[in-house]
């Protein structure tokens, strides 16, 4: 429990944003009673070609206002009541190169005419994450990608993590599919930010390698990830990137009355199993949706061999309590207006996984089981709403909240001469509030921008056997200041400043099971103000270039600073450091990007300093018989690069190659950071046309001879994958069916990030089935 003094400030914090969230959305439903009556709308319709025949189901987004559609059977689409005003309109679908059209809307319908040409070559993608504007990525001045679902189901893997892993830069770091957790370019956990829609997700997911995200994995539509520093608008622990999940949870009104998606999958390395279904009903300008789905999984296989966890061997043909179970139920509303729109959001998700390790086995005494069940349960609500007011300074209000109930308990198996149980050891509680409030102004000149005022507020409680850490309140508070000078034609300037509060308030738990945190009440502050330059030039029709200076910031977390018990899940007794100050890392990002006739090129060299950068380390010693997992600070430097190269010879048939390289130095010590991934590699082979897909890829990683402080060597490996995939048009409906083989000739190899690398390999030969409709 808190104590009352504690209540009282959580519960005015939440009354006082509450408050003012019912205050803008007052402000914003006066507005658009106010702006409806003389408000001038225009209407969008259009239609899709590809040699003269209709493309049917491809998607097409007006950027500047978040609204989306499907092509019908015709090609044909339309957009309503669209506030006067130039537009982006983004047209893509798998097996062509996609488009964008810049249009005035005006108090009248634009008609619209796209021609698309078939390409073998992935289409290009809108980022949402990396600035306050959804641009493409030859418009953004960092490195960044996005997948779209159909993308993310041929990809290896289960998990989100994994099936963006093929992405120059972007590793997993393996634990079981459950809670395999993302590394971009050598940096994770509290320097690499998970949002789902943009809005943080209230989990617990960076205190332990055991913890997952509490994505749903099917409801996904398209993942964004932004590859160096995004802090500015994102806050303190985008330091290293981002990964921006997005799931459509709020809904978008249609032309159709009914739309939506559908998805099947399976996959037999683990006999896995899922669905997930969201519709949406519109009538006018109001849209319901409702969803649902999960995935059944086992244990996954791995090639039949005897193993050896240090102490004894196992015959083994499935990695040891890798399971997962989930499911999520959830319903939207939204209302699209002439001004503008307001959507609401829940949702209810469950998951229960196994955290792999040494099984039970008769010598128990000698070599207990390691193994551990985690049980999540989340509740979340999500708030939208964009304002498009006729006059004034502010040309768009873009307001994103979101309120999630995170409940997680860990259930460590131990065993005695009795049987095998699973007695609670931590159960960890987090009701977090996240807002941020986007206020885009109008065109002064050549000049375009954002005010931006964010929050955070965490409150968590952690019980149990033993207790990790703390109970603990943290405040986030930010505003920031983006704008964009457009000086010519082929050149544009960028330049942000945010300033941060972060505080954080360890406070005592009588009923604490550790007497520390009975009686522990320290408060800890940290401000700072962050900023970037940026400047992209085009050089030639189809050549850009860009260069990014970013300074970022993150304070450390109340696990970094009071951590003191035993982990269950990762087998470790976490030592927190009471003294660790703030990160501050700088990091250049450069790119060159070519599309010139059928040859795309990209390179991007990087390099990012931090100080105080901090990390933990196994000490050497034990604590209640568990290896001590110590948090310490040290001076980083992480240089390399990512680069792609794609050719085209024929008109369906593409070649494609990528890869990266992070060097991580402990620059105090002079030596390198653990667990960093190695040189990466990833050959393909790709027939694509309007209809039919087919892949042959190489996936390749260099031997790991660098190595930290806990590392062990890695040997190189280079692993097969293939698939093929059709797409089939009805009416309206678009089928999209795929099936591929990973790990195709089921070779043993160990992945230099796998926490369980030294006692199992990654998993073996492994056959998949998604099934993707658009209705």
């Amino acid at each position: 429990m808190k104590s009352t003094a504690e209540q009282s400030i959580l519960h005015s914090w939440m009354m006082g944003v509450c408050s003012l969230l019912i205050i803008l959305t007052l402000m914003m439903g006066m507005s658009q009673a106010v702006y409806s009556q003389n408000h001038l709308t225009g209407n969008i319709s259009g239609r899709v070609l590809s040699d003269r025949k209709p493309v049917v189901g491809a998607t097409v987004r007006i950027l500047e206002l978040d609204r989306a559609t499907y092509t019908d059977a015709a090609g044909e689409f339309s957009f309503s009541s669209i506030p006067t005003g130039d537009y982006q309109i983004f047209v893509r679908c798998v097996g062509y190169a996609s488009r964008v059209n810049r249009i005035a809307v005006k108090d009248s319908t634009v008609e619209l005419a796209v021609e698309l040409r078939q390409s073998a070559i992935e289409a290009s993608e809108i980022v949402v994450s990396a600035s306050p504007y959804a641009q493409t990525t030859d418009e953004l001045y960092q490195s960044s990608d996005s997948k779209t679902k159909v993308a993310l189901h041929q990809t290896a893997g289960s998990s989100v993590a994994e099936e963006i892993s093929d992405l120059p830069g972007i590793a997993v770091r393996y634990n079981g599919s459950a809670p395999a957790r993302p590394i971009i370019r050598g940096l994770s956990d509290n320097e690499v930010l998970v949002l789902e829609n943009g809005m943080r997700t209230g989990d617990v997911s960076t205190y332990d390698p055991a913890h997952s995200v509490p994505i749903e994995p099917m409801s996904v539509e398209r993942v964004d990830v932004v590859r160096g520093p995004a802090s500015i608008i994102y806050g303190p622990n985008a330091v290293g990137g981002l990964i921006n999940v997005i799931t459509n949870t709020i809904p978008s009104a249609s032309s159709e009355r009914f739309s939506g998606t559908a998805s099947l999958g399976g996959n037999s390395v683990s006999d896995e199993y899922s669905g997930y279904f969201n519709g949406v009903y519109s009538n006018g300008g109001h849209a319901f949706s409702v969803l649902a789905g999960g995935v059944h999984s086992q244990d996954t296989r791995i090639p039949a061999a005897n193993y050896f966890d240090g102490v004894q061997s196992f015959d083994l043909n499935r990695m040891p309590q890798t399971f997962n179970h989930t499911q999520e139920e959830g319903a939207g509303y939204s209302y699209q207006g002439e001004s503008g729109m307001a959507g609401i959001g829940f949702k209810h998700y469950e998951m229960r996984y196994g955290i792999p390790g040494t099984p039970p086995n008769p010598d128990w005494i000698t070599d207990p089981p390691t193994t551990s069940l985690i049980a999540q349960n989340v509740n979340s609500i999500e708030l939208r709403s964009i304002l498009e007011p006729e006059s004034g300074i502010v040309k768009q209000f873009r307001l994103d909240a979101g309120y999630v109930d995170y409940n997680h308990s860990e259930f460590p198996t131990q065993q005695d001469s009795s049987g095998i149980s699973n007695p609670q050891a931590n159960h960890f509680n987090n009701r977090s509030f996240n807002v941020m409030l986007q206020m885009h102004h109008r065109e002064i000149g050549a000049l375009r921008g954002t005010l931006g005022l964010w929050s955070n507020l965490e409150n968590l409680s952690i019980e149990g056997d033993q207790p990790l850490g703390p109970n603990s309140f943290t405040t986030d508070l930010a505003g920031f200041i983006y704008e964009e000078y457009v000086a010519s034609e082929k050149t544009r300037f960028q330049g942000a400043v945010r300033f941060d509060y972060n505080r954080i308030h360890a406070v005592p738990y009588s009923a604490s099971t550790d007497p520390v945190f009975q009686s522990i009440d320290i408060v800890r502050t940290h401000e700072a103000v962050t900023a970037s330059v940026g400047l992209i030039q085009n050089l030639a029709p189809g050549i850009v270039s860009s260069l990014n200076l970013a300074r970022s910031f993150r304070p450390p977390t109340v696990q970094e600073l009071f951590a003191n018990g035993a982990d269950a899940a990762s087998n470790t007794y976490s030592v927190g450091d009471a003294a660790l100050t703030p990160e501050a890392a700088t990091g250049i990002d450069a790119s060159l990007k070519g599309d010139v006739s059928g040859f795309i090129v990209e390179v991007s060299p990087y390099v990012n300093f931090i100080s105080n950068y901090i990390y933990s380390y196994l000490r050497g010693d034990t604590i209640q018989n568990l290896p001590v997992r110590k948090f310490s600070a040290t001076d980083a430097r992480l240089v390399g690069f990512e680069s792609r190269v794609a050719i085209q010879p024929l008109q369906s048939f593409a070649f494609s190659a990528s890869a990266d390289y992070v060097n991580a130095e402990d620059t105090k010590n002079g030596v390198p950071l653990p667990f960093t991934p190695p040189l990466r590699g990833l050959l393909s082979v790709t027939y694509r046309d309007d209809a039919y897909s087919g892949m042959i890829q190489w996936r390749l990683a260099a031997a790991q001879k660098r190595l930290g402080e806990g590392d062990t060597y890695t040997a190189g490996y280079g692993v097969v994958n293939i698939g093929f995939g059709i797409r089939l048009t009805e009416d309206r409906l678009v089928h999209n069916v795929s099936f591929n083989c990973d790990n195709l000739f089921n070779q043993v190899y160990r992945d230099n990030l796998s926490v369980i690398k030294d006692f199992v390999p990654q998993p073996a030969r492994g056959f998949r089935l998604n099934y993707d409709l658009i209705f």
